[in-house]
């Protein structure tokens, strides 16, 4: 695909630089492309609060590394993953105060018309006291017709995903869930294939968190409702259980 990814310092901080080999084939970079583009609308602009400090190149820079030329590169400082650390290094306060932080951040991206579309742990990170997201090479228009190719990750898939429907808010919610309960139990569910998956999240994921977390029990299961139209989707809501159930 001729896409890179660099680590690199400046002073005492850590940076990723990500790129796209100037020769790639056009289908093969527009996930990237589709990063970029949506960098490069805060460019001149405020950022929202949920994207890291970042540097996008103009189209008529090229950098050379290693005997490579690219003209479209990202860079963004090196930030822990926001899940990084166990629960147990949190209160229930605190755990609270960090689930909103993400809804809030999640929020923000539908307001501007989005679904991340991509949802995984490792994709939200901690910056200045802050949670960020990143990777947005799956970004889509809340309201853009269903693509035609399934780009998603078994794991996090909403069930009406495999029945062949469009990523909604929804779905995106369903990941979020995915990620939260297996933070919250520090378990990660398995499967084998593609078609375990499918009977996992259709069928037969059941939310059991321990018992100092059972507090967290009905966002949970607001968000992981195996039928969408039962789902959860309104984050007002989700921000008034999520306050309550521990109050």
């Amino acid at each position: 695909m001729g896409r890179r990814l660099f680590q690199f310092q400046q002073g005492q901080s850590l940076y990723w630089l990500k790129a796209q080999q100037m020769d790639a084939h056009p289908q093969l970079s527009a996930g990237f492309c589709r990063e970029l583009d949506f960098y490069r609308q805060f460019q001149q602009a405020d950022a929202p609060d949920f994207l890291l400090p970042f540097y996008c190149a103009q189209n008529t820079e090229i950098l050379r590394i290693q005997q490579e030329s690219f003209q479209d590169y990202l860079i963004v400082p090196d930030a822990p993953a926001f899940f990084a650390l166990a629960p147990s290094q949190f209160s229930l306060s605190q755990i609270q105060t960090r689930l909103l932080q993400v809804l809030d951040s999640l929020e923000q991206l539908t307001r501007l018309g989005y679904l991340h579309a991509d949802l995984k742990a490792e994709h939200w990170r901690e910056w200045a006291g802050q949670v960020k997201l990143i990777d947005f090479e799956q970004l889509q228009a809340i309201n853009a017709p269903a693509a035609s190719d399934m780009t998603a990750t078994p794991r996090y898939m909403a069930p009406e995903l495999f029945h062949g429907e469009a990523k909604t808010l929804a779905s995106d919610l369903y990941a979020l869930g995915i990620i939260v309960y297996e933070w919250l139990t520090q378990r990660r569910l398995q499967a084998k294939s593609y078609q375990d998956w499918a009977y996992l999240h259709c069928q037969q994921l059941k939310i059991e968190l321990p018992a100092a977390y059972l507090g967290f029990q009905d966002l949970l299961e607001a968000m992981l409702n195996k039928q969408k139209s039962q789902r959860e989707v309104s984050f007002l809501a989700l921000k008034t259980l999520l306050s309550t159930e521990n109050a």
